[in-house]
């Protein structure tokens, strides 16, 4: 994971400060050990900072805030891009230059350039959340996966538009009062959760899985969910329609082995180690199993145990899959 953060000043005269940038994305250091920069347009009306954790292309030309060949487009990002290599050579193809080897961001920033934020979305494979500045049209991007694996956080805040992967990001502004939002608290005391997008941090929001949202100079701002796992688009009914039962259930097993495989073998792309937590279950023993099919090399796995309710351990469910 990484730590992004950005804001947009709504004010007649630029007046972003990048100490407060500095601050605001050093909260979330913790996301990101690997290094940190922070990006200011010339009139100062729009700043974004990062902290990386390198997993792909792990040199400095993939570092962030990144720009695009003339610099009229910026991107922060956290996440990954399962599918950033087969995009790239279309990429290439429609005359983009690239200055990194495999990055995955870069592929975010032409990608935009190329087909609009509407069309990028509908082409990335991932699990990603990211605010791209584009210069000419004025206007701040910000888009959060399908499912919502990782975290997008925004405020509106006197003059100013701030967003960050944490909450904390955004409070450390120094114009922000921290608050509870009880209406958020209700739903949290019902549900153990403020549904999306509500925070129990009052003035605070989170963008819903699926969602974009684009921010303009003026203020005027506007929200589009780009995908929804609504039942009934997925599987067509015709290709089980004259199938026995017996058929029917071979159909499914198959289908699900063949997404399970799927996800699996593209979440494995990495320029550094990878490893799994195994808690000797169904969900976790999967993983571990389809990765060893695609791994060259044993699968390192760790598990955690309580020394105080040894009942709870799943030490040896775990060991038997490891060993296997």
């Amino acid at each position: 994971m990484c730590g992004i953060v950005g804001i947009l000043s709504f004010r007649e005269r630029g007046s972003i400060d990048d100490r407060v940038i500095g601050r605001m994305r050093d909260t979330m250091a913790h996301r990101g050990p690997d290094g940190f920069d922070t990006w200011i347009s010339e009139d100062r009306k729009v700043g974004l900072g990062h902290r990386r954790l390198s997993i792909i292309d792990v040199g400095p030309a993939a570092s962030q805030p990144m720009p695009n060949e003339d610099g009229h487009v910026v991107i922060t990002f956290n996440g990954e891009i399962y599918n950033h290599a087969s995009l790239r050579p279309l990429l290439v193809a429609a005359g983009h230059r690239f200055r990194t080897d495999h990055s995955d961001t870069e592929v975010l920033v032409h990608g935009y350039e190329e087909w609009g934020p509407e069309g990028l979305l509908r082409r990335i494979e991932g699990d990603y959340a990211f605010g791209i500045w584009d210069g000419r049209k004025r206007s701040l991007f910000l888009a959060r996966d399908r499912i919502g694996v990782k975290p997008l956080y925004f405020s509106f805040l006197n003059g100013y538009f701030l967003f960050a992967s944490e909450m904390k990001g955004i409070v450390e502004h120094p114009n922000f009062v921290p608050d509870i939002d009880p209406h958020a608290l209700y739903h949290y005391l019902s549900f153990l959760t403020a549904p999306a997008p509500m925070t129990l941090m009052r003035g605070v929001y989170k963008l819903p899985a699926g969602c974009s949202l684009t921010v303009e100079t003026s203020g005027a701002a506007r929200m589009a969910r780009y995908w929804d796992a609504v039942p009934g688009r997925g599987l067509d009914p015709s290709e089980i329609a004259n199938l026995s039962e017996k058929a029917t259930e071979e159909f499914y097993i198959r289908g699900i082995r063949e997404r399970l495989r799927a996800g699996v073998e593209k979440r494995m792309m990495s320029d550094v180690p990878l490893g799994v937590f195994l808690s000797g279950g169904i969900d976790s023993s999967t993983n571990v199993a389809l990765m060893s099919e695609y791994s060259p090399h044993p699968v390192e796995t760790f598990t955690v145990g309580f020394s105080d309710h040894t009942h709870l351990n799943e030490f040896e469910h775990a060991k038997a899959v490891a060993d296997r």
